[in-house]
């Protein structure tokens, strides 16, 4: 890790009309670490990470991506990193897959790169399937989604963020929509992310996973962070009731 960190976030306060959802957090990111976001549901997890990626548009405080401020439209410009740019470098995985239907699985994963990248169709395609390979889903290529699994889905939704080769992944829930018995192949190739050094944030209520594999716990309630630190810190040794009560959901 650099000390320089990736993400940088000083006083982010977001607003939803009269309601504040974020009351001015302070959070580094650095390269290759991996944070696990819990909380209870309202604590504005879902809302932080959201605006990682400009998906919401912070109403405050101040946001730096590799030390370059957010710019307010979709360009870079200057020392500013534009909309446009922080979202292709910082790919997000939602908790609904969101693929297109009437494509198949090599043609929603090559979107992006033809489009965006303005990489040719045949380069698209070779690294395409690369990552499915990576997802367990090489034979899977030419599927629609109406015949995949939610977890084969969410594993597609993940090859296709992977694809923009971006240099940070967020997971919001992603396995929250899926049946248990698909959870364990949905985490281990987040798993596999985590082991071949990608900076990672995600949003989970699997604590087993988040002590398995980040590098911090982040506890959000009522729109701060209430406490932060390594796994044993926070999941282990929580300092406060309230995140004791939390706990005490998933333990036993």
């Amino acid at each position: 890790m650099t000390d320089a960190p990736v993400i940088s976030l000083k006083g982010m306060i977001k607003n939803f009309g009269e309601l504040q959802v974020l009351k001015g957090i302070d959070l580094d990111i650095q390269r290759g670490e991996v944070v696990a976001l819990i909380g209870p549901s309202g604590s504005g997890k879902s809302t932080l990470i959201r605006c990682l990626n400009m998906m919401e548009s912070p109403s405050g405080g101040q946001f730096e991506f590799m030390q370059n401020i957010i710019a307010k439209g979709f360009k870079s410009k200057g020392n500013e990193t534009g909309i446009g740019e922080l979202r292709r470098r910082v790919g997000m995985v939602f908790q609904h897959f969101n693929l297109f239907p009437h494509r198949n699985v090599l043609q929603n994963i090559c979107m992006g790169p033809r489009i965006v990248l303005k990489q040719p169709q045949a380069e698209a395609e070779k690294y395409a399937k690369h990552l499915l390979e990576q997802v367990g889903l090489a034979e899977k290529h030419e599927a629609y989604p109406s015949q995949l699994s939610g977890g084969q889905k969410q594993r597609v939704a993940i090859a296709r963020a992977l694809a923009m080769k971006p240099e940070v992944m967020l997971f919001d829930e992603v396995t929250s929509a899926l049946d248990p018995e698909l959870v364990g192949e949905v985490l281990q190739v987040i798993r596999n992310l985590a082991d071949e050094g990608m900076t990672m944030v995600l949003v989970t209520h699997e604590m087993a996973f988040a002590a398995d594999i980040a590098d911090r716990v982040i506890f959000l309630e009522g729109g701060v962070i209430s406490e932060s630190g390594t796994p044993e810190d926070v999941l282990v040794n929580p300092k406060s009731e309230r995140l004791q009560s939390f706990l005490a959901r998933y333990h036993g």
